[in-house]
């Protein structure tokens, strides 16, 4: 079998367990002497019992695509009776789409720049369709209207209502989660960290240019345990996501050797509403429609239109390399003004486990499903969502090694 970045990715993944290691050396690394990482100060764990009261449980689907995001301006024009039509694509961004979402949208502006260049040359006035009302869609209509403030552009989706999408109900941490193995050569790995640098420079400009919190935007730690994380360390450029510090994780219980990053916390729960108030306010149009497949964009009357449309794209444009990756979430009520943190570490024996600490609760994950593209809850989920707060707990009451499949 030859050796690839992606099999060297996932054999690092599940390498991390201790498991199968002698007791003994599992119990000399869970108490090794290292400093603080808080100097000596204590964060204090969330409540695993206190759930929010309103939809505390959330089933959402990832649009991962294999071979990596689609983001480009097709060679050929779609025909229409409108006159031509440019079609650029932006979707297939998996678990990364709040992280890679202004990035990417900076790469729809290049192509449109390009469009509409020629166009005013010869003479015909663009205009812009973007499909989809998610974080990917939101974002580009944002990034175009900031170049272009008198530019027509509409948002078309087949649900206006925010909180229905994916993006609403997803984490929000800064980090290219899921989506990092897909890009396995050097030339790849450089397109990847473009995206992640334009996604940056954005949002540090949105977090110093508006008031606290305005975005949902906040830079916060990352705890994990002291083993690799690859969506960092392998993917994520060192002038985004800064070099980690190692020492003692600052919990109660949780107190071992860990790591600690530097990263965001993008709550889309303010994200979201907050760039659609800025779109109707620019004169951006939002209208409800369903696409069946691409040639339902040759009846529209724009002349750029640019696909959003994550795991939709998978029937619109026959795109078999889009796979769903369903994920189970529980929200829990904040209790301590100091619960600002992440930990998304996981657990030792390679299960995925993470807390994130968000403006207003806190996030437990997670889980990936592949190949499941039911957004409903059903029976069997009960169990997993009792199962992630069970290794939740386990983690934070230091026990390492109890974490079990969600």
């Amino acid at each position: 079998m030859p050796v690839t970045r992606r099999s060297v990715l996932q054999r690092a993944m599940a390498s991390v367990g201790l498991v199968t290691m002698p007791m003994v050396l599992t119990r000399a690394l869970g108490n090794v002497v290292a400093p603080s990482l808080r100097r000596g100060e204590i964060l204090p764990d969330p409540d695993f019992s206190l759930l929010r009261p309103i939809n505390p449980y959330l089933v959402g689907v990832r649009p991962h695509r294999e071979g990596g995001i689609c983001l480009k301006l097709e060679d050929e024009p779609l025909p229409s009776r409108y006159g031509s039509k440019f079609l650029i694509h932006n979707y297939g961004h998996g678990g990364a789409g709040i992280t890679l979402s202004f990035g990417c949208a900076s790469v729809v502006v290049d192509h449109v720049r390009t469009l509409t260049r020629d166009m005013h040359r010869r003479r015909t006035r663009p205009s812009i369709a973007v499909i989809g009302s998610g974080v990917i869609g939101l974002t580009v209509a944002t990034e175009l209207r900031r170049r272009w403030r008198h530019l027509p552009i509409t948002i078309y989706a087949k649900e206006l209502d925010i909180r229905k999408t994916t993006s609403f109900i997803a984490a929000g941490q800064f980090e290219p989660s899921g989506i990092c193995e897909e890009y396995e050569t050097q030339d790849e790995q450089k397109v990847l960290a473009e995206y992640l640098r334009r996604s940056r420079n954005r949002i540090i400009e949105m977090q110093s240019s508006s008031p606290h919190n305005h975005y949902g935007i906040a830079l916060r730690r990352d705890y994990t345990l002291d083993h690799r994380n690859p969506a960092y360390d392998d993917c994520t450029p060192l002038d985004v996501v800064p070099q980690y510090r190692s020492g003692r994780l600052p919990f109660r219980r949780l107190n071992m050797a860990g790591r600690e990053y530097r990263t965001w916390l993008i709550n889309p729960t303010i994200l979201l509403p907050k760039l659609v108030v800025d779109l109707r306010r620019s004169d951006v149009r939002f209208r409800r429609r369903e696409f069946k497949s691409k040639d339902d964009f040759a009846q529209l009357r724009e002349n750029i239109i640019v696909n959003c449309t994550g795991y939709g794209a998978k029937a619109l444009m026959n795109d078999n390399n889009v796979i769903a990756k369903r994920g189970h979430l529980v929200l829990l009520k904040k209790t301590h003004p100091k619960q600002f943190y992440f930990f998304s570490g996981g657990c030792w024996n390679g299960r995925i486990m993470y807390v994130f600490c968000r403006h207003n609760d806190i996030v437990v994950g997670g889980t990936v499903q592949r190949g499941n593209d039911s957004e409903a809850i059903i029976e069997p989920d009960r169990a997993t969502f009792e199962r992630i707060l069970n290794n939740a707990r386990a983690m934070f009451d230091g026990h390492i090694a109890e974490c079990v499949v969600a």
